[in-house]
Formats: C-alpha cells, structure tokens, sequence
C-alpha cells in the first residue's frame, strides 16, 4: 500500500527524531568528557536509528514494508521535536549537570519506547524484522544503560 503523505511526514519525524538525539549526546559528551565514551556510544547508535528509519521509509516508498501510524500523529512528533530544539539549545549553553542530563537522556528513551514507535513498521521480510528488532533492543537497552549510569552516578557522585 502506498504512503499518505502524513504517513511520509511522521516517518521523516521519527528520523528527524533521532539525529536529535544523537546531536544532544554529542553536546553532553563534550560538556562531561570524563563521560565521553559512554554519550558517544548513545550517539552514535542513534545516529545509526536514524539510518536505519531512513532505509525502512526508502523501502516503504518502494512498497517493501507496510508503515501504520496508529494513533501517533504528526502534531505530536512535532511537539516533541519542539521541546527537543528547546533541550538542545539548553544543552549547547551547557545548562546541564551530568545528573540532569542522565534524567532527560532516560526520559527521550523511555518515550520512544513508550510510543512503540518500531511497531508501527511491518513486512514479511526476515530482514526488515532483523531491522525493526534492533531499533527496539538497542532503545531498550539505552534506558538500562543510562539507568546504570544514574544509579552509579547517585552512589558514588562519581557514575560510569
């Protein structure tokens, strides 16, 4: 089945979606180099989200893949791609601490995990599900990664 045109638009969102998250962890990556390896890691997987949405809505143009949007409209991603430029422009004035940016890390990641936002792709190529797969372990295993970082970072001060 063809893509609607606000169909085009959410997918778009969802990679624009995630090259913002890659680009706020490459800010807290540079503001707590002591934690560079660990923020590099996030953005640089996100990033890779970001290829991967990119590759699922090329194949969904083709007709390969069936995309429903299910309740998630274009106003809502545009919300959060709202709130995400104001928590960039934050995070290049260096208004964070490594303690807040840990909360609003694990927040963005419990949102998209939240929204199923990968369950909304479907096809009957193992491939495609090998994709959609990764997509929703690698956010899930964000969320515990930075769980981790909190936990560390509230008993020692110290984290990672």
């Amino acid at each position: 089945m063809e893509l609607k045109s606000h169909q085009e638009k959410i997918i778009k969102q969802l990679v624009t979606q995630e090259e913002m998250l890659s680009k706020l962890y490459g800010y807290f990556s540079e503001q707590f180099p002591e934690y560079g390896n660990f923020w590099d890691k996030l953005s640089s997987e996100e990033q890779r989200h970001a290829r991967l949405i990119q590759k699922l809505f090329d194949a969904a143009k083709r007709e390969k893949i069936f995309f429903d949007e299910g309740k998630m409209t274009t106003y809502t991603l545009s919300s959060f791609i709202s709130r995400m430029e104001d928590i960039l422009n934050k995070a290049e004035n260096g208004e964070y601490t490594m303690a807040t940016a840990l909360i609003c890390a694990v927040d963005y990641e419990n949102s998209l995990i939240e929204k199923n936002i990968f369950t909304h792709f479907d096809s009957l190529n193992d491939k495609v599900k090998g994709t959609l797969k990764i997509l929703q372990s690698e956010t899930i295993n964000h969320v515990d990664l930075i769980r981790k970082a909190q936990k560390s970072y509230t008993a020692t001060g110290m984290g990672l």
